[in-house]
């Protein structure tokens, strides 16, 4: 006996129409025959390959596969799991249908995921990101006298948008080198402000987020790694305490203001988790751990987030307020410095300490600015990144890479900046 579209919509709590339109996809009416085991053309069964990297197409399952595991998946399509990798979710579609053979509301199910080929996943072997530190011959020194009997002051390093093991710009190669580079440059900057005058008894970094490149923040971003997310974080690692091993014997002080970003963000299925399950805090929190028992580094210390996206801490009397800049990216009005100023203004309307500072430094936007509103100044920071040949070929815009670095003194909350290259 045929049961009723009405009998069936009360049954399984769906709508009379949706009923309706199944069964006139069944009969072919209005709708290509064979609607219940038809797919879109681009979900066949099937592994589409770029290069090293691929997307892996189920087309339709009656079972979901939200509590298998990657490796069954792959054994399940037939591939080596010692070769291939499963390393995210690109699309999941779920659709019930009616069965007329079964006279039942059934489900069907489709998945992209992405996958690489193991054997090309590794860093190569010149920047291994466990041998680094031994590599470069850097450990850890006793502070030297700093001779400088000038004022007080800071020195400040913006450490932000890294994204570690992004392919573009030379990829993990390429951000080592670059680094390395900007090491020498800051170096011969630290060197000639103390020429002048500057004590520099104190050194703040600033880590501003994006340090790690992540895995899961858009669809194609598994095309567009050289790490997975263990390389990301061992390499991020070592760069903070070269670093640090470079720098912190050089000043009677070192602090490390850490905040979120959203490259870092821990996401299931793109979705965040927490905000402070983040990749861009565990970094700084393990070269913490490193460098916690050497009795060279006991004047260094860590402010980082928990589940903050904002910090604020004084700096030779200053307030500071440092956030990453996802926070405001959709909203707060057109233009990059609309959406910091509308956002601060109602912070500070609230008043939230980070509405409050003295001086806010941000990053996300990937370029160098500077804007004096009076009792607030912005310092929007440049990347460390490869750059983005999307963006250049969608918009023209590109900016420099570098890291950027200023002086606070108890008299002047901002000068003597430079954009270490």
């Amino acid at each position: 006996m045929t049961k009723s579209s009405r009998w069936i919509a009360s049954r399984y709590a769906v709508g009379k129409t949706t009923v309706n339109t199944h069964r006139n996809a069944c009969m072919g009416i209005g709708v290509p025959k064979a609607t219940e085991t038809r797919m879109e053309d681009n979900e066949l069964k099937e592994v589409v390959w770029n290069g090293d990297k691929g997307e892996l197409r189920t087309g339709t399952l009656s079972q979901s596969l939200s509590n298998v595991s990657p490796e069954s998946i792959l054994e399940m399509f037939g591939y080596n799991t010692d070769e291939v990798e499963i390393v995210g979710v690109l699309r999941e579609k779920h659709a019930q249908y009616w069965s007329r053979d079964l006279e039942e509301m059934l489900w069907k199910h489709s998945y992209a995921f992405g996958v690489i080929r193991k054997q090309e996943t590794e860093i190569t072997d010149s920047i291994d990101p466990v041998q680094l530190l031994k590599e470069l011959g850097i450990k850890s020194k006793t502070k030297t006298t700093n001779k400088v009997n000038g004022e007080d002051s800071t020195w400040v390093l913006d450490w932000a948008d890294w994204q570690v093991c992004k392919a573009e710009g030379g990829g993990s190669a390429g951000f080592v080198q670059r680094f390395d580079q900007v090491m020498e440059s800051a170096q011969i900057r630290l060197d000639e402000l103390r020429s002048t005058g500057r004590k520099l008894n104190e050194l703040l970094i600033i880590g501003g987020g994006d340090i790690v490149e992540g895995c899961v923040i858009y669809p194609q971003q598994s095309f567009h790694i050289d790490g997975h997310r263990r390389d990301q974080i061992r390499l991020a690692v070592a760069t903070i305490l070269q670093g640090l091993y470079t720098l912190a014997p050089q000043f009677d002080k070192v602090r490390l203001l850490v905040v979120p970003g959203n490259h870092g963000e821990h996401r299931i299925n793109g979705n965040r988790t927490a905000i402070g399950d983040n990749d861009d805090l565990l970094v700084f929190e393990m070269a913490q751990v490193a460098i916690a028992n050497d009795p060279n580094m006991q004047h260094v210390s860590f402010e980082i987030a928990e589940d903050e996206v904002s910090m604020v801490t004084e700096v030779q009397g200053w307030k500071y307020g440092a956030t990453h800049g996802d926070v405001y990216g959709r909203g707060g009005g057109s233009g990059i410095r609309n959406k910091v100023f509308n956002w601060v203004r109602t912070m500070a309307a609230n008043r939230h300490p980070v509405g409050l500072v003295d001086v806010l430094v941000t990053h996300h936007y990937h370029h160098d600015a500077l804007e004096d509103w009076g009792s607030m100044l912005w310092v929007q920071n440049p990347t460390m990144d490869g750059g983005s040949h999307y963006y250049k070929e969608a918009t023209g815009h590109y900016a420099r890479h570098g890291m950027n670095s200023w002086v606070v003194t108890k008299s002047e909350r901002f000068q003597d900046k430079q954009v270490l290259r």
